[in-house]
């Protein structure tokens, strides 16, 4: 690995505290909207105004687990990304031996190779500004 690149998910696995307390809100968080309740408030739009890069995440998890894929990845396609990356770290939780060493070992081999979590962040902003410049539906997430 060279200097300054973290492989961000390969050290979640590492930090089994630190991967339940992720997992666990991310979970609170779909049940909430799953509940009608919304989730929680989002401080970056709070603090600034504007709809944050993952709005709208949480009600397109729910879209998508209960089968509506088309619904769900308009309203973000990052949805199977993000329940992808928590079922990686619930199999992380619950692995032993072997076959969470196989586990580490893959996710190691994407982070290193593929850089993905560096690639996965670049596309989630592009997203995020393409989503303001071509059709203003990061918009609609907070005021309708």
């Amino acid at each position: 690995m060279s200097a300054g690149r973290r492989l961000v998910l390969t050290e979640l696995l590492d930090a089994p505290a630190l991967s339940a307390g992720i997992l666990g809100a991310g979970a609170v968080h779909v049940a909430l909207c799953a509940a009608g309740l919304g989730g929680w408030p989002c401080p970056f739009y709070h603090a600034t105004g504007w709809p944050c890069p993952g709005c709208g995440l949480g009600r397109a998890c729910v879209l998508l687990l209960h089968g509506q894929w088309r619904e769900s990845l308009r309203l973000h396609a990052y949805a199977p990304i993000l329940l992808l990356t928590l079922a990686v770290l619930a199999a992380g939780l619950v692995l032993r031996g072997r076959a969470k060493a196989t586990l580490r070992a893959g996710i190691k081999w994407m982070e290193e190779r593929m850089r993905l979590s560096a690639v996965l962040l670049a596309g989630l902003l592009v997203y995020w500004l393409l989503r303001f410049v071509l059709d203003g539906s990061q918009w609609q997430l907070v005021v309708g």
